[in-house]
């Protein structure tokens, strides 16, 4: 459920510079990100118990769609292997019907991906895109999920020469064109989002490739008003009002609320740079147009992929998207109650207080929801106490200033967790930002500290959810 908007948000910007290159960490901030504990490598992205799971063509529109896709794929030129892997992407449709993936249809309309992809093969794409380089992507994303970035890459000089001619790109752009030089992303929520659709919901992921890469350039989506709230007027006003998305269909017998999903005016430009001079660890054109999506969704229609900006009503930071945003998303991908719980004290000069309850209670929620075999998308900070071996060397020690100011922040997937003989908990993580195209792992004591916020099933969480939001904010609310 999309609670009642609190406009003194704790902290705005989850987002980081921090890299992870060869398992060395570079240092942002003078502050190093959280260092790994161990690599952990699943040999496909799915099981058969997760997805359970129908791995024979049977039906003869199967086998043609099936047929359809091997022959774009065995006649292309250039994306019959993967530039990511050098694998095959024959042999990668093939283990995604293997393990169940393919057949699923667990996507908002019911359409298996299996039949996604045969659209994004046969029919056309948007923006000259070439329907191999399309459905190859999209293979890749579903194959392994851990190749998902939120990097942007550069942009070309006689490019953005371009750019910056155009009418439409913003004076402030044309003033100031390395606004257009992203380098460090906001984009951490989207891309983990993304990555959880290709992972756990990977016919609805196919369906958003085909529609966001048509001509049309849109997914729609249809929406129970119980996942954003209780009552039906108030879902409305959470769409339009909020949010500025305004309903393509209305019904009122099921409370159903059809929408139609579009990423910012500027997405193609950066999409086409993608398709053109795409270099190895950069966003592909489907990360781009994904992305930008759910960025333009969760901040009221006023993102902008040129230079990964943002305005909106509900969130003073220029760059990422908050809590209350992030659970917007949340509740239209997982169409059902969702809950945010905002874990630590933060006061007006952005330092950690405290936390609204005791870091047992965290690891509950968290593993809970694992249990239930749902991700768990968090943002963690960074504090100038606790940011790890080194120190902020620029902090100093002021009324504005004191320990455990963040200095930083980043949005991570946890997927999983193991526990030793001794009850301890490392939890099996994806992070969008690492330059790795792995999973990763971090103990529960070093992770759940540094937890801001997570999204939850309302039933997980939601006996807890008063307690400790009363306890969070009421403490702030009387500074």
């Amino acid at each position: 459920m999309i609670e009642n908007v609190r406009l003194k948000q704790p902290i705005h910007k989850i987002n980081s510079t921090n890299k992870v290159e060869n398992n060395q960490m570079t240092q942002s901030l003078g502050i190093s990100a959280p260092s790994f504990k161990g690599i952990i490598n699943f040999q496909n992205p799915f099981s058969k118990s997760e997805l359970g799971v129908n791995t024979k063509l049977t039906s003869q529109k199967d086998i043609e769609m099936y047929n359809a896709i091997t022959t774009l794929l065995s006649t292309s030129g250039t994306e019959k292997i993967s530039p990511l892997d050098n694998v095959s992407r024959l042999q990668k449709l093939d283990a995604l019907l293997k393990n169940g993936t393919l057949l699923n249809n667990a996507s908002n309309d019911n359409s298996t991906t299996l039949e996604n992809l045969y659209k994004i093969a046969i029919s056309q794409r948007g923006n000259g895109f070439s329907n191999d380089k399309i459905l190859g992507q999209t293979l890749d994303a579903l194959y392994t999920p851990e190749i998902i970035t939120q990097a942007f890459g550069d942009i070309p000089s006689h490019v953005k020469a371009e750019i910056l001619k155009s009418p439409d790109v913003d004076d402030t752009i044309k003033q100031n064109p390395s606004l257009l030089d992203v380098a460090g992303s906001g984009t951490c929520v989207s891309a983990s989002f993304e990555y959880h659709m290709a992972r756990k919901h990977p016919a609805e992921f196919a369906r958003w490739a085909e529609g966001l890469t048509s001509p049309d350039e849109a997914a729609e989506q249809t929406i129970k008003a119980s996942s954003l709230n209780s009552s039906y007027l108030e879902a409305y006003n959470i769409l339009m009002n909020m949010f500025d998305i305004k309903p393509e269909k209305i019904d009122f017998n099921t409370q159903d609320f059809k929408i139609k999903l579009k990423p910012d005016k500027n997405a193609k430009i950066r999409a086409q740079i993608q398709n053109n001079f795409w270099d190895r660890g950069e966003r592909s054109i489907l990360d781009v147009y994904i992305q930008s999506t759910f960025m333009q969704m969760g901040s009221e229609q006023t993102y902008n992929s040129l230079t990964d900006k943002r305005e909106g009503k509900f969130n003073s930071n220029p760059e990422g998207l908050g809590e209350f945003e992030k659970i917007f998303i949340e509740s239209i991908i997982e169409n059902n109650e969702r809950l945010s719980m905002v874990y630590q004290k933060v006061d007006d000069k952005q330092n950690l207080t405290g936390w609204g309850c005791d870091l047992e209670t965290i690891q509950k929620h968290i593993t809970q929801t694992l249990d239930a075999g749902e991700d768990v998308i968090v943002g963690y900070v960074l504090t100038n106490e606790t940011s790890g071996d080194t120190k902020n060397p620029n902090y100093v020690n002021t009324p504005d200033n004191r320990p455990n100011k963040i200095v930083n922040g980043h949005e991570i997937t946890i997927v999983g967790y193991k526990q030793d003989s001794s009850g301890k908990i490392t939890f099996i993580c994806n992070d969008t930002d690492d330059n790795y195209n792995g999973l990763i792992e971090y103990s529960a004591d070093y992770l759940i500290p540094k937890i801001h916020h997570a999204g939850y099933p309302a039933k997980i969480v939601e006996a807890d959810y008063d307690r400790i939001t009363n306890e969070v904010y009421g403490i702030n609310t009387a500074a």
